[in-house]
């Protein structure tokens, strides 16, 4: 579960900071371990120039953000959300390759590591749901 890639992401997370002027934010909480992630997103004729995250998670949670802000970043909201939903679906597929893989970047292989184990695939994905608070917030 706990692959280089992941521990490398929580290690040295990628985009873990504070946007002076985010054009929409998001933010979740998973009361059950205390993580909270927040998601701030520069968006510029619906693509995505600019995303951050905050807050304080497990290993996985920040993995899974400092991954999302990468494979974000360039999208056009509508791709980005189709990419937190293909997330969603992987790790509910119990890491099974297949169509919810196809529109994964190879970024994200990573957290097929998790889906084995369901009960982190809440930490998977908190980023994700913040990502998607912020872009449906804005549309």
């Amino acid at each position: 579960m706990y692959q280089d890639a992941l521990l490398a992401h929580h290690r040295a997370p990628h985009n873990r900071r504070v946007l002076d002027t985010p054009t929409a934010s998001g933010a979740r909480r998973n009361p059950v371990c205390g993580d909270e992630i927040s998601v701030m997103v520069v968006l510029d004729d619906d693509v995505v120039r600019d995303v951050a995250f905050t807050g304080r998670g497990c290993s996985i949670a920040t993995a899974s953000a400092s991954m999302m802000t990468e494979a974000v970043l360039g999208l056009a909201a509508g791709e980005a959300l189709a990419v937190a939903d293909a997330v969603d679906r992987m790790l509910h597929a119990m890491g099974t390759v297949g169509s919810a893989d196809a529109v994964l970047p190879t970024t994200l292989t990573p957290l097929l590591g998790v889906a084995p184990f369901p009960g982190r695939h809440g930490c998977a994905i908190l980023p994700w749901q913040a990502l998607r608070e912020a872009l449906t917030a804005k549309r």
